[in-house]
């Protein structure tokens, strides 16, 4: 008798929100076929002066996690709230696009929550 194979557990989306500093979400190709991305501006309307409390507060609403330059989110990352993700202001956005879509493919978003994680 056979039986049906388990079927592997689909990985879910990663969820981000991308801080001021960025371009608009549709700049980034590859990481939006992977990813949720959403701007605190040109998606929510979040004034471009918003506290980076409360752009971490609003993520971890959303339940996405923090994509920015400032590496003073680390400070605000609590345990059972939302991760963040650190990038050098050095990069291009297509270096981030390749560097971000490298590094969530076949992750498993859970496993990033509540920590700050340098790209």
């Amino acid at each position: 008798m056979r039986t049906k194979k388990n079927k592997q557990e689909k990985i879910p989306k990663f969820r981000f929100l991308l801080d001021s500093a960025f371009a608009k979400p549709q700049i980034f190709k590859k990481l939006i076929k992977r990813a949720s991305v959403k701007h605190m501006r040109h998606d929510f309307n979040l004034p471009a002066t918003t506290e980076d409390k409360e752009i971490y507060q609003f993520a971890t609403q959303k339940s996405r996690f923090v994509l920015t330059l400032d590496h003073d989110f680390k400070k605000l990352v609590r345990r059972n709230a939302t991760g963040v993700f650190m990038l050098s202001s050095g990069l291009s956005n297509e270096e981030i696009d390749t560097a971000l879509s490298k590094l969530i493919s076949n992750k498993n978003p859970k496993d990033y929550k509540g920590k700050a994680t340098k790209v």
